[in-house]
């Protein structure tokens, strides 16, 4: 019981802090917002979140597996019928489109920009992981294609630029076009 509201509690902390970062902006916010928020004590926050990078991993961590939950399970579903072009579709939709995300990404970069070594190091290992799945599944919609790992680069590449334009609020590509422009590419090679 005590371990089920544990994870309530963690869970009703991470949506406040959401709340916040989509209402004042991920430097905006304190930790005393987010007890005020939630309707908890600081003892109770320290206790689960010491500091404000702790808190924000985390955030970043629920929404890391979730797309990665998302992606593996949609990789898993289409094994058999994958192509190139949903595969892209489906990469360049979940890493931009879902603004929250891109947000925290954004404001981790910057924190690591600035030398908070920790969320530096804590990030590149989830960096790390979900290029690993990236690059599975390149693997998966290209296997034709000599060098899965520099394409899967390339995308992430293309989804950070793609990111920071969400974020700046600049004009975009639409995914569309930029799926069909690597579809046609791929056309060439083959």
């Amino acid at each position: 019981m005590a371990r089920k509201l544990n994870q309530d509690t963690r869970t009703k902390i991470l949506k406040s802090v959401e709340k916040l970062i989509s209402t004042k902006g991920v430097n905006a916010f304190s930790l005393r917002d987010v007890c005020h928020e939630c309707s908890i004590s600081p003892g109770t926050l320290y206790y689960f979140y010491p500091t404000k990078d702790d808190l924000i991993y985390s955030l970043i961590v629920m929404h890391m597996d979730e797309i990665e939950k998302d992606y593996l399970s949609w990789l898993s579903r289409h094994k058999s019928d994958l192509n190139a072009k949903r595969f892209l579709e489906i990469v360049f939709y979940k890493g931009t489109k879902l603004f929250d995300r891109a947000k925290m990404h954004i404001f981790v970069i910057n924190e690591c920009l600035k030398s908070n070594e920790t969320l530096r190091i804590k990030y590149n290992e989830l960096w790390e992981r979900w290029f690993a799945h990236l690059v599975d599944g390149v693997r998966q919609a290209f296997p034709n294609e000599e060098d899965h790992e520099t394409l899967a680069y390339i995308l992430m590449f293309v989804i950070d630029g793609l990111v920071i334009q969400e974020v700046l609020h600049t004009k975009t590509i639409d995914i569309d076009k930029l799926v069909n422009y690597f579809w046609k590419i791929e056309n060439e090679k083959n």
